[in-house]
């Protein structure tokens, strides 16, 4: 089960000081979410960043749809997503059945 987060900053906000934020204080807060089995983050690349809807986009990946509900209930996710407050803008969250396909088959 994978659960996907998509945001773009706030208006007037800094890309530097939400790099900061991010890397710092907000990426170590999530690697503590219970039963988190995968975490990858993504950024928009340069080139496509001014048209890009999203600047960052989030993966965890978890066992199943039960235990990222069970982590989404926990104390450490509520701190994360409370933490992030305003330095999200159009925060859209989806879950997804995912399937790892081998390159080699």
């Amino acid at each position: 089960m994978k659960f996907v987060a998509l945001w773009n900053l706030p208006e007037g906000a800094s890309e530097a000081e939400f790099e900061r934020w991010y890397r710092n204080i907000h990426i170590p807060d999530a690697k503590r979410i219970p039963g988190l089995r995968r975490y990858c983050v993504n950024r928009a690349c340069a080139q496509t960043r001014a048209t890009s809807p999203f600047y960052r986009m989030a993966e965890l990946s978890f066992d199943s749809y039960e235990a990222a509900q069970q982590a989404l209930a926990s104390s450490e996710w509520k701190h994360a997503l409370s933490d992030a407050g305003g330095r999200l803008a159009g925060h859209v969250r989806i879950f997804f059945d995912s399937e790892e396909i081998p390159l080699d088959a």
